[in-house]
């Protein structure tokens, strides 16, 4: 009897140790569970994507591209209001060779000294002389002894010239009073400062009136007596003064 009740204790014990591993098992499964779903797992490189997203949505707009815009500006040249003190001596003979298109402009000379071109005023014997409008001062008043010539004319009047004139590079030019240069059948009209040590800057032809003006400026160079292109371009031109 004692065998019997021994076994059937022993089977019991298997049986109750059984059903609590089944038991420990059955709750481990819903705390992992209960906790897996209430915590759920943060996916970082997709909060990166989509905050990086929203980011470029939400950044302040690019400022607008400003457009330069340009054209030439062209002065009609006056004598001031107010006329400088410094006064020369001297005769205006002929009328002005760089501006041959107004009535106004007259070559004149002090001494040995050309001064061209000078501008009549309210004073019939007095001009008033500035040959670079770019430069503060340097303006002067010529009293002459004789009476200013009839101004000549050409028969064709053309607009598209100056008595001086800057390019867009800041370079500025005026004609030439006497002997132009001659390039291949292809006359400087203008000549204008240069940089280079032995070079001539010159602009060729005549001056292309638009919106904005063009110019051929070219470089020369002088061999003997000749003059020799070295190179040339189109430019454009900031300032026309008429």
């Amino acid at each position: 009897m004692e065998e019997e009740k021994k076994g059937n204790t022993s089977i019991s014990t298997i049986v109750v140790t059984a059903f609590a591993i089944i038991i420990i098992v059955v709750l481990a499964f819903f705390y992992y569970y209960f906790i897996t779903n209430s915590y759920p797992v943060v996916n970082l490189s997709t909060n990166v994507t989509e905050n990086t997203s929203v980011k470029n949505i939400t950044s302040a707009p690019e400022a607008p591209v400003k457009v330069e815009t340009f054209s030439t500006e062209v002065i009609n040249f006056v004598s001031p209001a107010i006329l400088p003190s410094e006064i020369k001596e001297g005769d205006c003979p002929i009328s002005s060779l760089a501006e041959p298109y107004r009535a106004d402009a007259f070559k004149c000379a002090v001494g040995k000294v050309i001064y061209d071109p000078c501008f009549s005023t309210t004073l019939s014997d007095i001009v008033y002389c500035k040959m670079n409008p770019l430069r503060d001062g340097g303006d002067f008043l010529i009293k002459i002894a004789n009476p200013l010539p009839a101004p000549t004319t050409p028969k064709n009047l053309q607009d598209n010239w100056a008595w001086f004139l800057m390019l867009r590079d800041g370079t500025f030019c005026s004609p030439y009073t006497g002997a132009r240069p001659i390039v291949n059948g292809q006359v400087a009209f203008y000549g204008c400062k240069s940089n280079v040590a032995g070079e001539q800057a010159v602009l060729m032809g005549d001056l292309k009136k638009d919106l904005i003006w063009k110019a051929e400026k070219a470089a020369l160079v002088k061999s003997g007596s000749k003059w020799i292109l070295k190179s040339s371009e189109e430019v454009e031109v900031k300032t026309v003064w008429q």
